[in-house]
């Protein structure tokens, strides 16, 4: 049977309206833009703007790339499979923008962020944009007037990863957009909502979300292998324990590092696969190690693949196995050989750790 998609392009005026209600799965990796990517964004933007006197319809548009999404044609919910790094950071810009810009126009913003709700009949307001592990942090900082205020003032070290990327990016719009007249900050909403687009793939199947996203992104080098594998583990876990998994497979993320963490999957594959690297890495993973007769399934090949594998390479890399035997030799050995200048030794070290202390 096939699955019906949808592609079309939309500005962000539509977007950002009642025909769209976003949410972030928990198995998305956190908000992760800095003020690099944020900061790239925001000098496309006023460099397609320029600082002529054009009519807004008459500028150049600018193209913010695609989202995909989960998404019935009858309901504006929208699971957010691949984008959520752009829909937040505009969602924060927006945000900004409704503080620095006086009068009737900042007032305008607020329908942007989220639907007013109606006390008289129960309805609570309606948020564009749910991020689900952020969302109480997000709605009340971001979204919420007057959240900026006391967002400014929070303690970074108090922060979560995600938490501090909001709040950095949200400072350093608020920066670039007070070096600028007021009139150009009214010129920069209108061409932001108006002549800036997106478009949205949508199909009501996750597998095949699952599958434009791959195809999407399979080639760039902006997401790396466990971003891309990420989605189609976790998605496949029972939604009941989806976020167990999540904050586990971050919790070993955060321990050893992005950097580290995604050179983890890339000695599973060599120890699972036993060979050179013959096709995309995404593939020969999704071929040769999450078949089914390789992992059962997704929930056993975190528990008993990434956690264990996660730890020894942490040991290995540290040189800090602690026992009452063997501890100091092991660490000896460990120390020599983090100083030769390859890596190839690291997955049969990370076998024989594993195989030899049989750890969990």
């Amino acid at each position: 049977m096939s699955v019906k998609i949808n592609a079309k392009e939309e500005p962000l005026s539509e977007i950002f309206s009642r025909d769209y209600s976003f949410t972030i799965p928990l198995y998305q990796r956190p908000y992760a833009w800095t003020t690099v990517q944020a900061g790239e964004l925001f000098a496309d933007l006023m460099s397609f703007l320029g600082d002529n006197d054009k009519e807004i319809d008459e500028i150049t548009p600018y193209f913010l790339g695609s989202i995909v999404l989960i998404k019935k044609d009858y309901s504006p919910e929208s699971e957010i499979v691949d984008g959520q790094q752009r829909i937040t950071t505009l969602t924060i810009l927006l945000s900004v923008m409704r503080t620095v810009i006086t009068g009737t126009m900042a007032i305008g913003v607020t329908k942007y962020l989220y639907e007013e709700g109606d006390e008289i009949i129960y309805r609570p307001n309606q948020y564009r944009l749910k991020l689900r592990r952020d969302e109480v942090f997000f709605r009340d900082k971001i979204q919420h007037e007057g959240g900026l205020n006391s967002l400014f003032s929070l303690d970074k070290s108090q922060l979560s990863f995600s938490e501090k990327n909001i709040q950095a990016n949200a400072d350093w719009f608020k920066r670039a957009l007070e070096k600028i007249s007021e009139e150009h900050r009214i010129r920069l909403l209108r061409y932001l909502m108006n002549r800036c687009y997106l478009v949205v793939v949508s199909t009501p199947d996750l597998d095949s979300a699952f599958r434009i996203f791959s195809v999407l992104n399979a080639r760039g080098l902006e997401l790396g292998l466990t971003d891309l594998l990420k989605p189609e583990i976790i998605g496949t876990i029972p939604e009941s324990s989806q976020e167990k998994y999540t904050r586990i497979w971050e919790s070993e993320e955060e321990s050893l590092g992005r950097d580290a963490f995604q050179d983890l999957f890339s000695h599973i594959r060599m120890i699972f696969r036993k060979s050179k690297l013959r096709e995309t890495a995404l593939n020969e993973f999704k071929n040769y190690i999450l078949l089914p007769n390789k992992i059962k399934d997704s929930i056993s090949f975190i528990d008993n693949i990434v956690k264990p594998y996660s730890k020894a390479l942490e040991i290995v890399k540290t040189a800090k196995y602690r026992s009452d035997k063997e501890s100091e030799g092991i660490n000896s050995a460990f120390r020599w050989l983090n100083q030769i200048d390859n890596f190839d030794w690291v997955p049969p070290s990370n076998c024989l750790f594993i195989q030899k202390f049989a750890f969990t």
